[in-house]
């Protein structure tokens, strides 16, 4: 069923209030046909036939009293309900005769702005189908006196016009207003999401920044204590140290690539080594298998941020292994009608469902972190045009798909 058409609760609610209101009307008309004008009609029938649809409407009023979502198929049964109330007061009250008849074109006129086309269609051959039988059963008398015959085909004719136009604009506003809402919405949650990654941006050069003057002076002491002590653990520092300086440095030369938007070549073959380089540097505890289909004629066009949105998603996975108990994740490429997809799975516990929807589009609270990592990697490999897949394994541990077009080294 399409979520396209998926209402809330409060709207059936609603349409069941107003209901009640036409309930009131149906049996005010009725009291004025007996009492007033002194009709000759079945009233018992007439009013048996309002009782139990006051009954019915109690009845779903305290069905829809929650809160919840509603499907399509919920406003359909609402709809062909009053179809089939209206036919029945109709049918005695003199059917096609009476001016009331193009009632009918309400339940449609609903069901154009709740339901999708196809169950619109049904609901709208529902009420041709009523209007006609209604027709087709009047008394022959009436059919023919002062020859009304020619009168009522001609309403009845009007009344699938006037069905036509509630089917044909009708609908195709309402569906125009839904598709307009839904990218409102799409746009209004794109908006938030960008600004949530400029506020992490912001914050990341801030403590960039910050960190200068304290990497400076610990490497002032660490070269102090060099030149009195001697030890496996100072060395260990200042190689920590000096990868620190590494990383701010680079974080340094990717600001002012963005600033500048500056995009080259970058051949497969090495950047598929630097993935292997910082593989072994950062994780050297981790097995990895790599199943990497390298070209020396292709490359990708990016910029300096891709390879930290890689690496970000590496990270994930060593973690998702580790918090399983594994020491393994799988790099793997494959290259096909010029387009790379670099494919890696960790041997985790596999995601649920609703973080699967949710990770890489907002920060997902999990047993690993955040998801900050992933919707960094997820943002940046959107905006380097590179789709981004993310589904668990069918044996064990998630997996993580980057699709990048490819293009023919110069």
């Amino acid at each position: 069923m399409s979520t396209s058409h998926m209402q809330t609760n409060r709207q059936l609610l609603q349409l069941v209030k107003l209901r009640n209101g036409f309930i009131a009307l149906q049996l005010m008309v009725v009291l004025l046909a007996e009492f007033w004008f002194e009709y000759s009609l079945p009233y018992t029938s007439l009013k048996l036939i309002i009782a139990a649809e006051l009954v019915i409407n109690l009845g779903l009023f305290y069905y829809y009293r929650g809160n919840r979502n509603a499907q399509s198929i919920e406003f359909l049964l609402q709809v062909s309900l009053d179809i089939l109330t209206l036919t029945l007061l109709l049918y005695f009250a003199n059917g096609a005769t009476n001016p009331f008849v193009s009632l009918l074109l309400l339940p449609v006129a609903i069901a154009a702005v709740t339901l999708p086309k196809p169950w619109l269609l049904f609901v709208t051959f529902m009420a041709l189908a009523a209007y006609s039988t209604l027709l087709f059963t009047l008394d022959h008398h009436q059919m023919h006196v002062v020859d009304m015959q020619q009168h009522f085909i001609g309403m009845w004719l009007t009344f699938v016009l006037s069905a036509l136009v509630v089917v044909l604009i009708v609908a195709s506003l309402a569906q125009a207003m839904r598709q307009q809402e839904r990218l409102v919405s799409q746009l209004r949650e794109e908006q938030l999401r960008q600004e949530q990654l400029v506020a992490l941006g912001t914050t990341a050069a801030q403590f960039a920044h910050q960190m200068a003057t304290p990497l400076a002076t610990a490497n002032l002491l660490t070269e102090e204590l060099e030149l009195e002590y001697k030890g496996t653990y100072l060395t260990q520092l200042q190689e920590q140290l000096g990868l620190c300086n590494k990383r701010l440095q680079d974080f340094r030369v990717m600001s002012e690539e963005l600033k500048q938007n500056s995009k080259r070549q970058i051949p497969l073959n090495q950047l598929f080594s630097q993935i292997q380089q910082e593989i072994q540097l950062n994780f050297a505890d981790v097995q990895v298998g790599y199943h990497l289909d390298a070209s020396e004629q292709l490359a990708v066009y990016s910029d300096t941020t891709l390879f930290p949105a890689l690496l970000n998603l590496v990270q994930n996975a060593v973690q998702a292994s580790k918090q399983n108990n594994s020491q393994k994740i799988e790099v793997s490429s494959q290259i096909e009608k010029q387009q790379l997809t670099l494919t890696i799975r960790d041997f985790g516990s596999g995601l649920s469902e609703q973080t699967l929807l949710d990770l890489g589009s907002t920060v997902v609270k999990s047993e690993q972190g955040f998801g900050m990592g992933v919707l960094l990697s997820h943002a940046t490999l959107e905006r380097l045009g590179a789709q981004f897949r993310l589904y668990n394994h069918s044996e064990v541990g998630a997996v993580v798909e980057v699709i990048m077009k490819l293009v023919k080294l110069t």
